[in-house]
């Protein structure tokens, strides 16, 4: 009776899972299309296949979709950039392949991005920039293991340092700073970054 029961709650919670990632799909979707402002819930659960109601029992706002999408693209992200997926093995390569495919995402497109951000401030949800941190600061440390960055540095300090170089490069993007395409950008911030930046004459 038991395992009948743990079945049934795996398949319960297994639904949940696929509802809630379905309404995910949809509004990112449909932000995408049309704009977060232009989109309503009704049109968000229509393309999920759900009622309005269905909608409320998995976040109680349209704005508190966003954090949600984040957390589960940031998910899919760590997923990516293991070596058996296909990913660099040099931790430094999948660092700046992180940040390149983070760059690619909607969630990165300037006025979702603005939402995306009030939509954190004003729910006191910082979970998504933990989960980067600590998503960056684990390829750090693999770095550090490897050589491939110093070992007297704190993992999450760099990867702190990483994260804000990251959306200071976006935001000038979304500026109009274009000398180079973007990924080429990126990755030259990060070699800047840990190559350092002293010339000849440095004394220190």
């Amino acid at each position: 009776m038991l395992v009948v029961m743990n079945r049934e709650l795996s398949r319960r919670e297994q639904k949940k899972t696929e509802t809630r990632q379905r309404l995910m799909r949809a509004a990112l979707h449909l932000f995408g299309e049309r704009g977060y402002d232009a989109t309503t819930v009704q049109d968000i659960t229509s393309a999920a296949g759900v009622s309005k109601g269905t909608f409320f029992n998995y976040f109680d706002t349209k704005e508190a979709i966003l954090p949600g999408i984040a957390a589960h693209r940031l998910e899919e992200l760590e997923t990516a950039l293991t070596p058996e997926r296909g990913a660099p093995s040099s931790p430094v390569a999948r660092i700046k392949l992180a940040l390149r495919l983070m760059a690619e995402d909607p969630l990165c497109e300037r006025h979702l991005a603005h939402q995306l951000a009030a939509a954190m401030m004003h729910r006191r949800d910082i979970g998504p920039h933990h989960a980067l941190r600590d998503l960056l600061s684990r390829q750090v440390r693999q770095a550090q293991e490897l050589g491939e960055i110093r070992s007297d540095l704190d993992p999450l300090y760099v990867a702190g340092v990483i994260r804000a170089l990251f959306f200071q490069r976006i935001h000038l993007w979304h500026q109009g700073q274009r000398p180079f395409p973007l990924p080429q950008l990126i990755d030259g911030s990060v070699d800047l970054l840990l190559e350092g930046a002293a010339g000849p004459r440095w004394t220190g």
